[in-house]
């Protein structure tokens, strides 16, 4: 279910998509969300939340913007999502969804890549294609945020939406980096690449990408992997 093309606004994860999207030629408005909860820390309490992340991030409360967003889209007659298949973006929209004001119904637009990666003429086929969310699965969306604040990511292994195909996937990927018990995923990747004598950020990149999903990549970013590799006591160059 679509509806006509008045009032837009297009939210896209990141700086890299937004680019895409400006030589697009679709009309609308463009916001653009840039945290993700893949990565870095989080809490249950809702004034918390934010300074959290901001602190993680290395920046003041007020210069993350992404929160305002959420009411720009619930003033909009369309409200569109653009997020790719990946656990970043996938987490992100997570958040958007579960955030989102009361009544706000978006349209979402499938992707079976980020945005990012795609040529701007190929946005205006997919933007087409875009699908109104209906509100049980705003409600259902809302139930898995929370649960994700309450529990972490480990708790949503195994769950998923039938309306957003990618996020059970990216829910069990995200699940991996946070087990019961013992180091995730990622953190064993990384020490073995160290162990095979990989000792420069470019280099670790490149090896963890090949261990993604190759439309993927090394998806939750540098700082990130900076950061895992400073905690594990490893020296890189």
């Amino acid at each position: 279910m679509t509806r006509p093309s008045q009032g837009l606004i297009h939210l896209h994860c990141g700086d890299a998509a937004a680019a895409v999207h400006r030589k697009s030629g679709l009309p609308g408005e463009l916001r653009i969300w840039r945290d993700s909860p893949a990565v870095g820390p989080w809490t249950a309490a809702e004034d918390g939340l934010i300074p959290l992340r901001a602190t993680w991030w290395g920046l003041v409360p007020v210069d993350m913007g992404d929160i305002p967003h959420l009411r720009d889209l619930a003033r909009s007659t369309e409200p569109v999502l653009w997020f790719g298949p990946d656990p970043w973006e996938q987490a992100c929209l997570l958040w958007v969804l579960g955030a989102l004001p009361e009544g706000t119904l978006p349209d979402l637009v499938p992707l079976g890549i980020g945005v990012g990666r795609m040529a701007p003429g190929a946005l205006p086929r997919c933007f087409a294609e875009r699908n109104l969310l209906e509100a049980d699965t705003l409600a259902e969306a809302r139930l898995l945020w929370h649960a994700f604040l309450q529990g972490g990511w480990g708790a949503l292994a195994g769950a998923g939406q039938a309306a957003l195909p990618w996020l059970g996937p990216a829910l069990a990927r995200l699940a991996e980096d946070h087990p019961a018990v013992g180091p995730g995923r990622t953190r064993l990747q990384i020490q073995g690449l160290v162990d095979a004598g990989v000792r420069d950020l470019p280099g670790l990149m490149k090896g963890l990408g090949e261990l993604e999903h190759p439309a993927h990549g090394a998806w939750y970013g540098d700082l990130f992997v900076a950061r895992m590799v400073e905690a594990m006591g490893v020296r890189i160059g």
